[in-house]
């Protein structure tokens, strides 16, 4: 029984995780910690801070493409000064003078250069890649926020539940205590009566440490700390989540899915940067240099206009262009393999809410029956037609029929969740009521 008591227990928490369903009073609402962890959490801000710098590098990329001017200055001493006495000048030519000043300025214009334009196109991929990696993080974030927020409404739910079983296991022993003065009752009824005020409180004491642990982890994923919850868990509805297809033509253009296109894309323009590297470049060039070393020209100041053809062959290109089109290959079915992981886990989420509907009509059942069974246990102890072992055991199957009730609909709420999230689907209190009506 105790093991038995301890794996519901445990599976309970963890199925509360997010429990779409489930209405707090007195805690802040869900959104108020998806917003805050949206700003603060660890993952949103590096998934930020990663998309400022793939946009950065894109931009950088471009600048390749773009002119670049540059400016020089640059002051030589020399040994010995140069100079000419010219037949009929008076003046004596300098051609490179003692101290000699020189002033450079350049514009570089680049007109054919395909590499580099491939290269600016895959960074514009990865940079709309991590765009969308930072939607897909949204969504972890909030399940993990929602997991923790539900889980913690959960332990408070079983909290308010286990106080109920030690009331009710209070008032048992009392009446057996009662009973057994009058002659009733005997020592061994009095004893199991004590056991099971025990082991509420040790139900009690699980609870507790689950709510304690749950609010911490929600506000380390989040940065805000959850207020107190009164306990009160609402059951799920039992409302079905319409045709399968439409839930997967919803998540085939998931955040994920263009996440695993646009690295598909980047591969893609990065081959062609490869390839281009085997062809040649031509860009431009403007030159004006101020110097006092006139040389023979005796002009101060000096422009010169270039036209470059570079071109390059390179045996370490060619491999290096064979591994591109693997790359190519490869990402290409990381594309795939993406595709069918989020159409598989829509799948088994789809399914898992069909099931859990059942399931929760059972518990439901189960409960009832076992409210009943601990009424009626009570009622012939009293007129001596059962034991307290009858009314301990009564009581105890109708605390852990309660808990299984919660652990169902939790169950089934946590299917609900999965299914949005597969879709690409953001958890928050309006598009779990909205998916209600």
């Amino acid at each position: 029984m105790k093991s038995l008591k301890r794996l519901t227990l445990f599976s309970l928490w963890g199925a509360l995780a997010s429990a779409l369903t489930s209405t707090a009073y007195a805690t802040q609402p869900l959104d108020a910690f998806l917003a805050r962890a949206q700003e603060g959490s660890f993952d949103a801000r590096e998934a930020s801070a990663t998309e400022r710098q793939r946009a950065a590098e894109a931009d950088s990329a471009l600048g390749r493409l773009t002119p670049a001017f540059s400016a020089r200055g640059v002051y030589t001493h020399n040994q010995r000064e140069v100079a000419a006495q010219l037949p009929n000048v008076p003046e004596r030519l300098v051609i490179t003078p003692l101290n000699q000043l020189d002033a450079v300025f350049q514009l570089d214009v680049p007109i054919i250069d395909l590499a580099s334009y491939y290269r600016y196109k895959a960074a514009r991929a990865l940079a709309d890649g991590a765009s969308a990696q930072r939607d897909a993080t949204t969504i972890d974030v909030s399940r993990s926020v929602a997991r923790a927020y539900y889980q913690y409404l959960g332990a408070s739910a079983l909290v308010r539940s286990a106080r109920e079983s030690i009331g009710a296991a209070d008032a048992n022993q009392k009446n057996v205590e009662v009973r057994k003065e009058a002659g009733a009752a005997t020592d061994l009824d009095v004893e199991r009566a004590s056991a099971n005020v025990a082991r509420a409180r040790q139900d009690l004491a699980d609870a507790e440490l689950g709510v304690a642990l749950a609010g911490r982890s929600l506000d380390t994923l989040s940065g805000l700390s959850p207020e107190a919850s009164d306990g009160t868990f609402q059951e799920d509805d039992l409302h079905r989540e319409g045709p399968i297809q439409g839930w997967l033509d919803l998540a085939s253009r998931g955040p994920a899915q263009r996440v695993a296109a646009h690295a598909r894309e980047a591969a893609e323009q990065s081959g062609k940067a490869t390839s281009s590297s085997l062809l040649p470049t031509l860009s431009g060039n403007a030159q004006e240099r101020i110097s006092n070393a006139t040389g023979f020209a005796g002009q101060a100041s000096t422009y010169a206009l270039q036209l470059v053809l570079a071109w390059r062959l390179d045996y370490g290109l060619l491999a290096a262009d064979r591994a591109q089109e693997a790359s190519v290959v490869a990402q290409q079915v990381r594309l795939e393999r993406t595709e069918r992981a989020i159409a598989d886990a829509t799948f088994e989420a789809f399914q898992r809410v069909e099931a859990g509907i059942a399931k929760s009509v059972a518990a439901r059942a189960q409960v009832s029956s076992a409210k009943r069974a601990a009424g009626l246990a009570l009622d012939r102890y009293g007129i001596g037609a059962a034991t307290q072992l009858d009314v301990t055991q009564a009581q105890r199957d109708a605390f852990l029929a309660s808990a299984a009730q919660i652990q169902a609909d939790s169950e089934l709420a946590y299917a609900r969740a999965a299914l949005r999230l597969a879709a690409g689907v953001p958890v928050t209190t309006e598009s779990a009521a909205g998916a209600r009506r």
